[in-house]
């Protein structure tokens, strides 16, 4: 078959075997993600991303990654899809994720390749954990550096900062030795609700440098064990109707604070509505209907975003 598919294509055999293993791949461990290539909801190229993905799970597991995305093709972007992804992946086999992390581990290298005009180039692969200690006492040598009139680059001044690590003062020279203790790492961590009631599951947490990927919540210790964490919210719970306060000498009126009138909103959206570039309204609990100024209405459900629509009203009669 894989011979007459790289005929067809004009693929090599290597790359028709390739492609046909993948079909074989989709139609049998996932099967809502097949439906959704036939119906043109997602192009050939992502479906294959995400069997290369699951490879490794079982099929039941493979399963169940595909069911959790069944409803996001074609509405959800490809970014936020491969994002939830990676997240569904370590669930669906916690112990594969733990195995996956200790064989990269072994895998860590430091290479430096020295270019002959008077700079060299670093490359290397670590603990997660110690890159995140690098990386912020980069960013607190960095910052005292700006503090003190740097006009360089961003990168230009990572730079610097790393050789000053790598080439502490004498013990004897005035300055003191730039590289801080425990350093200071803004920490934000995505926790879904089911794993705050289990104990188990899956975090998404994001450090200054980016996003560092899902992980494991009982690897989190290993992860920023040698950190003084400042912990950023992600979101908050707004009034979708704002809450209105009482006046002086009687209370706010009732029922404001009720879970068909709360949701989660980051730092952006609430200011948007706020300022009335926006209006957000909640016709059922988790259902939100977010309107431009233009009057098109966007439906967002369950991390799902439909729309826009245009906000028109339609009278219909009879008799």
């Amino acid at each position: 078959m894989a011979l007459e598919v790289g005929a067809l294509l004009g693929l090599s055999e290597p790359a028709a075997w390739s492609l046909v293993h993948d079909v074989a791949n989709l139609r049998a461990r996932h099967p809502h993600l097949w439906s959704a290539v036939a119906e043109l909801r997602v192009k050939a190229w992502q479906a294959r991303k995400v069997a290369l993905a699951a490879e490794e799970l079982s099929a039941e597991a493979a399963r169940w990654v595909d069911a959790e995305l069944a409803e996001l093709w074609g509405v959800v972007a490809w970014p936020r899809i491969r994002r939830r992804l990676a997240g569904l992946i370590v669930r669906a086999d916690a112990d594969l994720a733990r195995r996956k992390a200790e064989i990269a581990r072994r895998d860590r290298f430091v290479s430096i390749r020295h270019l002959g005009d008077s700079t060299s180039v670093l490359t290397a692969r670590m603990d997660t954990a110690a890159a995140l200690t690098l990386e912020a006492s980069l960013d607190m040598i960095v910052d005292q550096m700006i503090l003190e009139g740097a006009q360089d680059r961003l990168p230009v001044l990572r730079a610097r900062a790393l050789e000053m690590l790598a080439t502490p003062p004498l013990p004897d020279a005035a300055a003191p030795n730039p590289s801080p203790g425990l350093p200071l790492a803004d920490v934000v961590v995505h926790i879904a609700a089911e794993s705050l009631e289990t104990g188990t599951g899956v975090a998404r947490v994001t450090a200054r440098g980016g996003d560092v990927g899902p992980v494991l919540i009982d690897q989190l210790a290993h992860l920023l064990g040698h950190h003084r964490i400042r912990v950023l919210p992600v979101t908050d719970l707004d009034h979708t109707v704002a809450y209105r306060r009482s006046t002086p000498g009687s209370p706010a009126p009732p029922g404001q604070t009720r879970i068909s009138n709360l949701g989660p909103l980051g730092r952006r959206e609430h200011r948007a509505k706020t300022a009335g570039i926006w209006t957000l309204g909640q016709p059922e609990p988790g259902v939100y209907e977010w309107t431009n100024r233009a009057g098109r209405r966007w439906r967002v459900s369950r991390g799902r975003t439909i729309g826009p629509r245009p906000n028109r009203r339609i009278d219909i009669f009879f008799g």
